[in-house]
């Protein structure tokens, strides 16, 4: 069967990037019979094609009985279809594997279901508590979407703390929803819920400001083995850079921080720099783009560097400091004594103005001898005034 790949023990069912467009359950037959018949399935994926409501029926159907289904991969497959018809086949898919033990990842992404197609998801999340990794991503949610996904969350972390069970969620992936501070502030009832099993968490895009960003650092403080945190292209400021630098040494297990365009501004960077330094020697890819970076800041950068012996990645580039001056000098030297001369990326987009770097070098050069005349000056009238009096 074409669609079909074994690897090992893996047996994938693949209709990726086929675009096609089945709107019955005649058009979804072949499809629907073919999953029905591969013997063994442990991984489907149905992107970049486009479901109807009768059609992803039918899928849903032939799913029923795949009880060693381990991947659930129904990203980009409603593609011009109506808002009121991707609910339907959400809830049809939902009823199909909320009772698979062996499910272990599902990803949504790329679905444009909104809230509306959160509700039907709520019961698939709180049914089935064997998913460890999640994945939204660009699916519309909103804040009310996220409290919808939240609540189901935490109504699973209830039902695992009443059969006596750890939570299985490990990854979760949510990123550009335009889920705003207050649907952040919902998700974090759902982070201290699964708290000590999440590893990674991937949240950019999402239109998060500083009090967002603070409410959720007071979350993850209860994610102790956090591994991956993604942030980028939020908006942090002084105060979430703040809240983030107190909260940092408590991940001793962090391998990615992706903080990259995040507006941290000066002070806000001096802070999580000066909170990365002691530890995280586990550190691998280190995300610190267009943030406003200055020259001190920067000088900071190569005492971080000392004990991150992992670090394989560290992006810089569009900060506000000479990318030939002496700090990237010395973190290109301490990179090279981690052997990880590579580690560090392009630095083509620096915000750093060297003319107006020079006019204030030269503005402070004016006053400062403009201090010393007026000194010379006052001293001169000193001893002026001493004579006459003599």
């Amino acid at each position: 069967m074409s669609n079909v790949t074994r690897t090992g023990d893996r047996v994938l069912y693949s209709l990726e990037g086929k675009t096609l467009k089945l709107d019955t359950a005649e058009d979804a037959k072949q499809y629907a019979d073919e999953i029905r018949g591969v013997e063994g399935l442990t991984e489907i994926k149905l992107s970049g094609n486009t479901f109807g409501v009768e059609a992803g029926r039918a899928i849903a159907l032939a799913l029923k009985d795949q009880h060693a289904l381990k991947v659930a991969g129904l990203a980009d497959m409603f593609t011009s279809r109506l808002r009121n018809e991707i609910p339907l086949v959400l809830d049809a898919l939902v009823e199909a594997l909320e009772d698979k033990k062996n499910l272990v990842e599902l990803d949504l992404s790329d679905n444009a279901f909104g809230p509306a197609g959160a509700e039907p998801l709520q019961r698939l999340l709180i049914n089935n508590r064997n998913i460890q990794i999640l994945r939204f991503y660009n699916n519309g949610l909103g804040i009310e979407g996220a409290r919808l996904v939240s609540a189901a969350l935490v109504k699973a972390a209830e039902k695992n703390k009443q059969e006596g069970r750890p939570s299985s969620l490990r990854v979760i992936y949510i990123g550009r929803n335009r889920m705003e501070s207050k649907g952040v502030e919902h998700l974090c009832k759902a982070f201290e819920a699964h708290g000590e099993s999440l590893r990674e968490i991937r949240m950019p895009q999402n239109s998060i400001r500083p009090e967002g960003i603070t409410a959720l650092m007071t979350a993850l403080a209860s994610c102790k083995n956090l591994e991956h945190l993604d942030l980028q292209d939020n908006t942090f400021t002084e105060g979430g850079s703040d809240a983030i630098a107190k909260v940092l040494p408590t991940w001793t297990n962090l391998k990615v921080l992706h903080i990259g365009d995040c507006l941290l501004g000066e002070k806000g960077a001096k802070k999580v720099l000066r909170a990365l330094t002691p530890g995280h020697s586990a550190l691998e890819k280190l995300h610190l783009a267009f943030n406003e970076i200055d020259p001190e800041g920067a000088g900071l950068i190569p005492t971080l560097l000392s004990n991150k012996k992992n670090l394989t990645l560290l992006e810089l580039n569009g900060n506000a400091f000479d990318p030939e001056g002496d700090a990237v000098r010395d973190i290109k030297r301490a990179l090279l004594e981690l052997g990880q001369e590579g580690a560090l990326d392009e630095l083509d987009e620096m915000e750093w103005d060297e003319e107006e770097e020079e006019e204030e070098e030269e503005e402070e050069a004016d006053a400062s001898g403009k201090e010393e005349e007026e000194d010379a000056d006052v001293d001169a009238l000193t001893a002026a005034t001493a004579k006459l009096n003599v």
